[in-house]
């Protein structure tokens, strides 16, 4: 039976990020420290329809925010295992998401909705302040799906930019990504929160003979042969 949304005490909670790996809790105060959380979603077309989107969006801007500095970035993993830790149930609304945010130590969280119908891609996401509970910035893009690459890029930079912090030096070289590979790649996250390693891992694979630049499949397919973030 799981519990009721949020009614934690304060001890458990305190248990649970002791337990997680890494010094969560325990950030710098003068670098912002994001958690992205996983956006709800809806995919039409070329087989998307029971495909996790947002699971898969959240994870591409993770690995972009992770190639930048001046911010700190909570990998999906942390936050999946203090989910599933005090068995919460997240339904992606923004008091869920503040909550989430503040268990984690985390100043800002990401939430949002994702639409892909056919080849038109349609992103709207908030980025709240965990401390006061207001919406920093609203990211609203509209894009064909085969450029969804380009957009995660686009969407870290408004990000970036609410937050007064330095561009990257160096962009990565934009390509489009195959529908076919964004959802091999959404299938593969979805199975990897499962557990199932062994299907993403599969998934992952054919993701990157879709599309063999798909850095985040390589990523993730790094991470599971090797055992690193």
């Amino acid at each position: 039976m799981r519990r009721p949304p949020y009614a934690i005490a304060t001890a458990l909670a305190a248990f649970a990020l002791s337990a997680m790996p890494g010094p969560i809790q325990a950030q710098a105060n003068d670098v912002p420290t994001v958690a992205v959380l996983d956006f709800n979603s809806f995919m039409m077309g070329e087989g998307g329809a029971s495909v996790q989107l947002g699971k898969a969006i959240s994870a591409m801007l993770v690995t972009e925010f992770s190639n930048r500095e001046g911010i700190r970035i909570v990998e999906r993993q942390r936050i999946n295992a203090l989910i599933d830790e005090l068995e919460l149930n997240y339904t992606g609304a923004v008091e869920e998401a503040i909550e989430l945010g503040k268990l984690l130590g985390m100043q800002y969280v990401l939430l949002g909705q994702v639409t892909s119908i056919v080849d038109n891609l349609r992103m709207d996401i908030r980025a709240v302040d965990v401390e006061t509970s207001e919406i920093l910035t609203v990211m609203k893009k509209s894009d064909k799906t085969t450029e969804l690459f380009a957009v995660v890029v686009d969407l870290a930079d408004d990000f970036g930019e609410a937050l007064d912090l330095t561009p990257p030096s160096q962009r990565p070289e934009m390509q489009e990504i195959p529908v076919r590979a964004t959802i091999e790649f959404s299938r593969a996250v979805d199975f990897e929160d499962r557990g199932e390693v062994e299907q993403a891992i599969q998934h992952y694979e054919a993701t990157l003979e879709i599309h063999p630049a798909h850095r985040d499949a390589r990523r993730a397919l790094d991470r599971l042969r090797g055992g690193t973030s």
